[in-house]
């Protein structure tokens, strides 16, 4: 979120706030029952709920496993309709690298997300693993993108795709000296069993 203008930044942050406190009071959690379930400290937590903080992809999923709702539905606004169109303004800047990378949740839906990502040279991105049955799918468009699953590692050039179980921690590595871009989706099965918003 940290090249996102002001006004998107303030958005993402909002209904993030929003999210979490309505999730929170759902299940008439105080704080430190969240904090507590979740493994965020207290401090985090509060200042998420007041829309002053810039959590990590991982603080977001530990929230929503908490919580058990997906991470789309923290950071997205809920719809009912049928078919929705993003632009590019519209993408939530959800982890960025040390040297300018990347990663936007570009749409989201359900249990499905659709990222763009971006790795500069020596950049790498560790996620935990996600819930059993979460699956994703990689498609990388320049550069070479090492993929590392459990205790496996695989090497996707330009044009080429992968998938791979989501449930394993896995990382996403530019060990090139040229940017690494590629499309992500995620299908958090998971998310078919979550507890509605209210």
């Amino acid at each position: 979120m940290h090249s996102m203008g002001i006004g998107t930044e303030e958005r993402v942050s909002r209904s993030l706030a929003e999210a979490v406190r309505r999730c929170r009071a759902a299940r008439s959690w105080t704080l430190d029952d969240l904090a507590a379930r979740s493994g965020v400290s207290r401090r985090l937590v509060v200042q998420i709920e007041q829309g002053e903080a810039n959590p990590s992809i991982g603080t977001l999923l530990r929230l929503a496993d908490a919580l058990d709702v997906t991470l789309t539905d923290l950071v997205s606004d809920q719809e009912t309709a049928t078919l929705g169109v993003r632009t590019p303004s519209e993408a939530t800047e959800l982890w960025q690298g040390p040297a300018g990378g990347r990663a936007l949740l570009e749409v989201s839906r359900g249990p499905l997300e659709l990222w763009s990502w971006t790795l500069q040279p020596g950049e790498s991105h560790v996620s935990d693993a996600h819930h059993p049955g979460a699956l994703e799918l990689v498609k990388v468009r320049r550069g070479t993108l090492v993929l590392e699953v459990g205790d496996e590692s695989v090497q996707i050039k330009p044009g080429h795709s992968a998938w791979f179980d989501a449930a394993r921690q896995h990382a996403y590595r530019n060990a090139t000296t040229t940017p690494v871009t590629f499309t992500l989706v995620v299908l958090d099965s998971a998310a078919n069993h979550r507890t509605e918003l209210a």
